[in-house]
């Protein structure tokens, strides 16, 4: 999910791993299934979208808009999952390669 924890988060390893009893991980990065994962995934995914020119929309946190000489392009995301759409196709071209930069990513073609 890619977000980063904004507090100290501690987990036991896993059998499967060796480690000294009483130990114990501080995690870097929120893994999938914590509670914390996704609000740290969500703020992560807002800075790095407004950092391309994107505004939140007023009616939905999770649809964002960012308009241009050439068209408008809309996101939505739902959970971690995102559906762009616009007026110009090189627009959705150059987002998706500046979010594969920033996030591991597949892209799953048209609806």
């Amino acid at each position: 999910m890619n977000g980063d924890l904004q507090e100290d988060v501690y987990i036991t390893p896993s059998p499967s791993v060796l480690h000294d009893s009483g130990y114990v991980c501080k995690l870097k990065k929120a893994l999938y299934g914590l509670k914390q994962t996704p609000h740290a995934w969500f703020d992560k995914f807002s800075i790095v979208i407004s950092s391309l020119g994107f505004f939140c929309s007023n009616h939905d946190s999770a649809l964002f808009i960012k308009c241009t000489n050439t068209g408008c392009i809309i996101l939505s995301l739902y959970v971690d999952d995102i559906i762009i759409t616009s007026d110009d196709i090189d627009d959705i071209s150059v987002l998706t390669t500046e979010l594969v930069r920033q996030f591991e990513m597949k892209d799953l073609g048209y609806l």
